[in-house]
């Protein structure tokens, strides 16, 4: 079972790649398809660890990370082609990089970085903006508006793990 999990979290790395070629060469359904099992695979890799009692260490910082391998991946190519907004990449892609940073920072200190359902509502709400992006093409304003949304809501997001976690 180990093994399995293991597999669903490197998935979203290696599968990365391939979804941003498929956003590339215009294949937003296949791209979509893919994203999709990404998505699923980062909800089963957690649940599985929890419900085996396999949750390690390791585990806890490879699935955040393969999260936002995933997600500044997507959302680059999405930015290159114009689809996104440019402000709205950069709160987005910046929180998921500071909050790296502050991760690594917090175990230098043998201080786990704790979650919040708000943080995990984040990723909900993210991966269903990508899948609408590509599978709906909605139009240029819908597009900026849940942009936005998620941006704002990442952006808050990361300041309450802050304030929850201290320095």
């Amino acid at each position: 079972m180990k093994n399995f999990i293991n597999f669903l979290t490197y998935s979203r790395i290696i599968l990365t790649p391939l979804i941003i070629y498929l956003i590339y060469s215009d294949n937003h359904i296949a791209a979509a398809l893919v994203f999709a099992y990404c998505s699923f695979s980062d909800i089963a890799d957690g649940r599985l660890a929890r419900k085996h009692n396999l949750v390690s260490e390791k585990g806890n910082y490879i699935d955040p990370l393969a999260d936002k391998i995933l997600m500044i991946g997507t959302l680059t190519i999405l930015a290159y082609q114009g689809i996104i907004l440019l402000w709205a990449y950069c709160i987005i892609v910046g929180r998921d990089v500071l909050i790296t940073m502050y991760r690594n920072y917090l175990i230098g200190k043998d201080k786990p970085l704790v979650t919040s359902q708000y943080g995990k509502w984040k990723t909900v709400f993210q991966h269903v903006m990508i899948i609408v992006i590509l599978l709906n093409s909605p139009t240029q304003d819908i597009i900026n508006l849940i942009v936005s949304f998620n941006a704002i809501y990442a952006a808050s997001t990361g300041f309450e793990y802050v304030f929850k976690n201290g320095f």
